[in-house]
């Protein structure tokens, strides 16, 4: 039997709105439930020991739990999490996950280390720096990684001369093998220099694979790429590893673009 562990009932967390399970769940399940992490980052927690449950302490991620059961992480009752939203510059060679270089930076070692459950909506591969959105809010995250409406605008660097014609063939549309037709909303040439240009590309519903993969066509080689927007959050001048709060507009700018999806009446980007 997994050893006891005492509680200090004195501690100014046991003040806190605590979160219980509505109804029987599994541990791991219950603490994704309540916003402190994917299902693998909360099975870790409950396997190194951090995790109690009615004064006993549980390796078992799967245990099944009763409605209403205490539970406590790290000796302190499960708090009600309040949601936190960030945008985060990312650098180059910095991954979103293990798998994407296991000798590469991870971008959750730049998160505030004093709100659980923070994780990036989306990702950008190692190569791709810019913009990434941070919250411990999964239907807010859900919104912005399923957005069907959400602009993203990309500033692009190609080695040789992109010309207007080569623009007019983007704009078109490019069939992609095993991508099929990507047609970015717009792109634009903003300066041409030592035989390489810088454009800014505007996208919905693209990855940038296929931003990438489309200009490979075109026989110009991608230098580098930065994402600059999201809707209507912008990178603005965030230094290169730095992390800001979101303002309520920005946050509320994407629950709003819940509604323009539902709305098709509704004017959105540059269409």
């Amino acid at each position: 039997m997994a050893k006891k562990q005492k509680h200090n009932s004195d501690s100014p967390a046991s003040s806190v709105d605590r979160w219980k399970p509505a109804r029987a769940m599994g541990l791991a399940r219950a603490l994704m439930k309540a916003g402190y992490g994917t299902r693998k980052q909360t099975s870790t927690m409950v396997d190194e020991g951090r995790i109690s449950v009615d004064d006993e302490i549980i390796f078992d991620p799967n245990r099944m739990l009763a409605a209403g059961s205490q539970i406590y992480l790290d000796g302190r009752p499960l708090a009600r999490l309040k949601p936190s939203y960030y945008a985060f510059n990312k650098p180059v060679r910095v991954v979103c996950t293990p798998s994407e270089g296991p000798e590469r930076k991870l971008v959750s070692e730049f998160f505030p280390r004093d709100i659980p459950g923070l994780q990036t909506a989306g990702r950008l591969d190692s190569k791709t720096v810019g913009l990434l959105l941070i919250s411990n809010d999964r239907p807010w995250i859900n919104l912005v990684t399923g957005s069907k409406v959400l602009d993203q605008e990309f500033r692009v660097q190609v080695e040789g001369e992109l010309t207007e014609l080569e623009i007019g063939v983007m704009t078109a549309g490019v069939h992609l093998p095993k991508l099929g037709m990507f047609r970015p909303l717009s792109v634009k040439i903003v300066e041409v220099l030592n035989s390489r240009t810088v454009i800014t590309m505007v996208v919905r519903e693209g990855k940038i694979r296929q931003v990438r993969r489309m200009l490979n066509t075109l026989l110009h080689k991608v230098v580098f790429v930065r994402r600059t927007r999201i809707g209507d959050i912008r990178l603005g001048d965030l230094p290169i590893g730095g992390v800001r709060h979101l303002t309520a507009r920005e946050i509320h700018s994407i629950f709003e673009s819940e509604k323009a999806m539902s709305n098709p009446a509704i004017p959105k980007g540059d269409e």
